[in-house]
């Protein structure tokens, strides 16, 4: 539906293990902190507004963000990926959004025109199915949730993200097609100077 809010939640509140004692949203990759890159598609695109998930180091990410930038602490963020979405999705409900775009902060090929892509996908279905990006075929991320979902979003637990939710509504899901960009993030010292391998991290769905 034209009219529809949808707002990007963009989790960032994770603890990085695989990355040692680095904060990976915070290095550069082309020329550029890694959280900025997703930000910037975000905050360019048609998305009603925006909200940054943060947890893990917040103070030290909070200096590579713009003062604009509007974000929210997940106090709970060592339980897994699941609190950070309810923390997201509660906020898409007080800002009273009909839809919510959830991207990984360590996905920074995502651009301003997959997320348009993916949005235009949610339309044609009339704002009522998942829209998940997908790399050859395969679901990966970000994924647009229908508003009808929060309340199951917020019920969410662990590490797994909403891919049990998924299953659940396969009769309400569409995957488009957006290649490389839905599969790779950077976990490890070796994905930032291997730029060309494809990551096998489990996904939000």
């Amino acid at each position: 539906m034209v009219g529809q809010s949808i707002i990007g939640i963009v989790l960032a509140a994770g603890r990085s293990t695989r990355m040692g004692t680095v904060n990976k949203l915070t290095k550069i990759w082309q020329g550029q902190p890694l959280i900025a890159h997703v930000l910037k598609a975000a905050q360019a695109s048609s998305l009603s507004n925006v909200v940054v998930v943060t947890g893990h180091q917040k103070e030290k990410l909070a200096k590579h963000l713009e003062s604009d930038t509007l974000s929210v602490e997940n106090p709970d963020f060592a339980s897994g990926m699941a609190s950070s979405l309810r923390v997201g999705i509660l906020q898409a409900l007080d800002m009273q959004a009909d839809a919510a775009l959830v991207l990984l902060g360590d996905m920074p090929m995502v651009t301003s025109a997959h997320i348009e892509t993916l949005i235009a996908a949610f339309k044609d279905h009339s704002g009522s199915y998942i829209v998940q990006a997908s790399c050859g075929g395969k679901p990966g991320n970000p994924v647009l949730f229908p508003g009808s979902l929060f309340p199951e979003l917020l019920k969410l637990g662990g590490d797994m993200g909403a891919r049990d939710l998924i299953k659940r509504h396969l009769d309400q899901h569409v995957l488009v097609e957006i290649g490389e960009a839905a599969a790779r993030d950077f976990d490890t010292p070796n994905a930032f100077a291997v730029q060309d391998r494809s990551s096998t991290r489990p996904n939000i769905g």
